[in-house]
């Protein structure tokens, strides 16, 4: 994930004692960690957990359930799948390393550690474009959505997704170009080695913010066609019967809730390269740093499950009956002969 270069402008000038030597071993350092993060960090252990529930929870329903059997339901679910393994880090990595010091001996753990976090970052990044770019063709063009979404279109996009994320990650191979999480701030950050501040600037900042620019322009104009469609839906409203206009409305509102989804992830990834990058730089306390860095940026990813469920009856109908949910693991009938409740459009699109 993005991480903020410790300068002048976003640290304090408090002077830190020196931690004296780790003589413990590195098991029980991290057994240690692991006792005590929920009395030391409550706050953002609790985002971390339940986010990543509500995203793996998310993700094993939508690639069972039959609503989900298109595009859109499987960049979907890589996206839920990328936010879970990104949290999951947080809470078994940078949690319990809020609270302890890092020994010398996991700095190269360290160094791969904040690796595999910025390789799911791109990928869930790349997925919010994919997505917003199926809901735009879906929109605009919905008879030419299935011959231009086909399996093999959605299975090359998520190759492409991965393959331009490790891309990325394997740069952090070369020495000088790390990222790494910072006990003394409790921060995600890049080295100062010249590699790092390019990667940091260029990367981390400059690209992710282009990329999130053109998801919100496409996203925009997917509400105006949203806009334009239900304007020609009132205008015909009097030559199609009561049956058609059911199904019209209730396709409407489908597709209204799935460019929500998509349109709300956004936001909430922008909101986060606005603290990462601007608001980090602003602040004047140890804490506010790590309020716009680390939690904020644990938040936007827990966010995404909540986003997730808050749409769809569908997940929230199997999270929320648990019961039903272990069962659908057990017996891959059980998802695909569900009852729908009432209102539930389950056509795929």
């Amino acid at each position: 994930m993005p991480g903020v270069l410790l300068n002048a402008t976003n640290i304090t000038d408090v002077v830190l004692l020196e931690e004296g030597p780790v003589e413990d071993s590195v098991v029980m350092n991290l057994v240690e960690g692991g006792l005590i993060l929920v009395q030391g960090n409550p706050n953002l252990f609790q985002v971390c957990v339940a986010g990543m529930l509500c995203n793996f929870l998310s993700f094993l329903v939508m690639i069972r359930h039959k609503t989900f059997r298109n595009s859109f339901g499987y960049l979907t679910a890589y996206h839920a799948f990328s936010n879970a393994a990104i949290l999951l880090i947080f809470t078994v990595w940078a949690v319990p390393w809020t609270i302890l010091p890092i020994p010398d001996k996991l700095h190269w753990a360290n160094l791969r550690v904040g690796q595999l976090s910025l390789f799911f970052v791109e990928t869930a990044f790349h997925c919010c474009l994919c997505v917003s770019i199926n809901r735009f063709v879906t929109i605009t063009f919905p008879m030419k959505y299935r011959r231009i979404f086909t399996n093999n279109t959605t299975t090359g996009l998520v190759v492409f997704i991965s393959v331009l994320s490790a891309l990325y990650w394997s740069v952090y191979f070369k020495s000088g170009c790390d990222f790494f999480f910072d006990h003394s701030y409790h921060v995600w950050t890049f080295g100062s080695d010249p590699c790092s501040v390019w990667l940091s600037f260029h990367i981390d900042m400059g690209y992710n913010v282009c990329l999130f620019l053109v998801v919100v322009l496409i996203d925009i104009v997917t509400l105006l066609q949203l806009r334009s469609m239900t304007k020609s839906i009132l205008a015909r409203k009097t030559v199609i019967d009561a049956h058609q206009s059911s199904d019209i409305s209730r396709r409407q509102r489908k597709e209204l809730l799935f460019f929500l989804q998509a349109f709300t992830n956004s936001l909430v990834y922008v909101f986060m390269l606005i603290c990462f990058h601007l608001i980090s730089r602003l602040v004047v306390t140890d804490f506010q740093l790590f309020l716009c860095t680390s939690f904020i940026w644990g938040l936007s990813h827990a966010g995404g499950g909540l986003i997730l469920m808050a749409f769809n009856p569908e997940i929230r109908r199997h999270v929320t009956r648990l019961r039903d949910f272990t069962k659908s693991l057990h017996d891959p009938a059980t998802i695909t002969n569900v009852r729908h409740a009432p209102g539930t459009a389950s056509a795929r699109i």
